[in-house]
Order: C-alpha cells, then sequence, then structure tokens
C-alpha cells in the first residue's frame, strides 16, 4: 500500500495539467499513487489528451472521466478519497504545480507526530505563465505546530489561512469521520474542511513557500465572489465557528466586522446581491470610518506583522 494517494482534480486545464503531473511524479518522495480525475471537461479532449499519456505510468492507479459535471470540486475531492489506497491525502489541483521536496517535508511531520490531522506549506501565488505574482503575502516567524483548535482561533477565524489545497497533506482517516457539510458548497468547502479536520488533531504551518497557487481568467473563484456565493458560504462557516468554538464576546463582534468589511468593499455583479448579503450578516448599510480603519489595521498586523492572534 503506498502511504500517500495524491488525487487530481481536473476540470478544463490542459494547459498546465502537464507541469502540475510532472510536479508530482518529480517528488523527492516517491510512496505514492496517482489519481486523476475528470470532472467531464468541456474542451474538445484536450483534457483527456494529456492525462492519457499517463495512464501506463507505475505510480497512476486510477484515472476517471465523469460523464457528467459534478457541480462541486468537493465531490470530487470525496470521490478521490473513496478510492484512494494511502492513509495520506494530498489534493493536487490541476493548475497548480510544486517544489520537489514539497512532499517529503509534509510527510517528515506525520512521521515525527502521530496526532497530526494536517501540514501544509505556504503558497506563492503565479500568473498564467508561472510568473510570481505580488500580494498581500502570508509571513511566519518559525513553522507553526499547534493543536488544531488552538490553529484554528488564532489563524482560522476571519479567513481560510489554508489559501490553497495543493499545499497540504491530511489524514484519510480523519477526513472520514467529519460531517460532509463541506461537500454542499459551491466554492468554500475547503474552508470549512479545514476547520473541521482541525478538531480531528494536530496542524503544522511549515514557514516556506513550496508550493505554486496559479491565478488565471478560467478560475472559478472570482466569479463565485461577485455572485455572492463565496460570501453566503462564510455566513454558515462563521455560525460553525461561533457555535463551534469559545470565543469572547471582543473577539465573535469582530469577526462580523471582518465580513461586514468585506461586504462592503467588494463589487458585487448587482445591487439586489449586495442587499441580500447585508440584510443576511445584519450588517449596516453604512460603517463608520473608524470601523473601516480598525479592520485595515487587523489585516496589516495580521499579514505584515505576524501577529494572528487579532
Amino acid at each position: 500500500m503506498p502511504l500517500v494517494s495524491v488525487i487530481v482534480p481536473n476540470y478544463c486545464h490542459s494547459k498546465y495539467l502537464d507541469q502540475r503531473i510532472q510536479s508530482i511524479l518529480n517528488q523527492s518522495f516517491q510512496d505514492f499513487e496517482l489519481i486523476i480525475l475528470d470532472d467531464c471537461s468541456p474542451d474538445n479532449g484536450a483534457s483527456r489528451a494529456v492525462i492519457e499519456k499517463y495512464r501506463e505510468n507505475a505510480h497512476v492507479s486510477h484515472i476517471i472521466y465523469n460523464e457528467c459535471n459534478s457541480g462541486s470540486p468537493f465531490v470530487q475531492w470525496d470521490r478521490g478519497m473513496s478510492l484512494a489506497q494511502g492513509s495520506l491525502i494530498w489534493i493536487a489541483e490541476s493548475d497548480d504545480y510544486c517544489e520537489k521536496n514539497l512532499l517529503k517535508q509534509l510527510v517528515d511531520e506525520f512521521e515525527k507526530n502521530r496526532n497530526l490531522s494536517y501540514a501544509f506549506s505556504l503558497s506563492q501565488k503565479v500568473d498564467s505563465s508561472g510568473r510570481k505574482i505580488k500580494f498581500l503575502k502570508t509571513k511566519l516567524m518559525n513553522t507553526v505546530r499547534l493543536r488544531g483548535v488552538d490553529f484554528v482561533k488564532r489563524f482560522m477565524l476571519y479567513e481560510n489561512f489554508c489559501i490553497n489545497a495543493s499545499a497540504c497533506l491530511f489524514k484519510k482517516n480523519n477526513a472520514k469521520e467529519i460531517s460532509k457539510a463541506y461537500m454542499e458548497y459551491e466554492a468554500g468547502g475547503d474552508y470549512l474542511f479545514w476547520i473541521e479536520m482541525a478538531e480531528k488533531g494536530d496542524v503544522v504551518v511549515i514557514n516556506d513557500s513550496l508550493n505554486y497557487f496559479r491565478q488565471h481568467e478560467n478560475k472559478v473563484t472570482p466569479r463565485k465572489v461577485l455572485l455572492g456565493v463565496n460570501c453566503r458560504e462564510s455566513f454558515r462557516t462563521t455560525q460553525y465557528l461561533l457555535t463551534h468554538f469559545s470565543l469572547t464576546p471582543f473577539r465573535k463582534k469582530q469577526l462580523l466586522e471582518w465580513h461586514w468589511c468585506k461586504i462592503h468593499k467588494t463589487n458585487f455583479a448587482n445591487e439586489e446581491i449586495k442587499k441580500e448579503l447585508l440584510l443576511l450578516w445584519s450588517c449596516p448599510e453604512k460603517l463608520s470610518f473608524f470601523l473601516r480603519m480598525k479592520m485595515k489595521l487587523v489585516a496589516v498586523l495580521r499579514h505584515r506583522l505576524s501577529i494572528y492572534l487579532i
């Protein structure tokens, strides 16, 4: 049995598939199987042509083409996990790629700690050509090793700190034990997934950008943001955080204010979407200058000065 099952869920990423698969096959750690899933990509067979080149590779255990689109990347996650033989899972998104030592460093963390639920590295955003993109990049003083509940309270209250699943390795048995609620999400199911997984054990964040998170014109997430999908799903996840984690009244209030500011600064597809979200979040139609400045300060403290308890 392989130690790691690598799942590549593809949808219309034929342009990036070769680099993705090669970055997996060339890992310094080689005890893995590769499961490739195509979610009925309407690209005239372009994805299939790339995938079939790897059918005879010794690491490839499954290649599956869906006859109908699943409608959710998280349904594909679950399908891949149901096929996985390894005790550790790496969901390597089809448009990303990574350094050769990513898997080795993540596996090493599991060998040091039997209670580890998941480990991930930091990510570098790149454009469609692989050029690095400047962004408000996360900084850490050192590699983080925490109990999962403490990790959530420190890093995951405001947003998904594990910004890209491609950077993460997690324990299959823990994933089987959490609820399937994340599969009901269209865009932000990974945020809920990592929160629930953190409740199952410890979490490690490697203080090195070993994963390359691709940004391109065909990404689904920006469209979901404009339609308010992410914001609706964030509301559901926030309710989970408020009910499952012991937070002070101050932190509860600040958590809501953070999302209020995000709603007001997002240019949604139309005003009706914004009105609906304001009502959902019980958000004021206008925010004070002081509140806006306070949330900007929180963002700077978290991302620039690595103060993640605020």
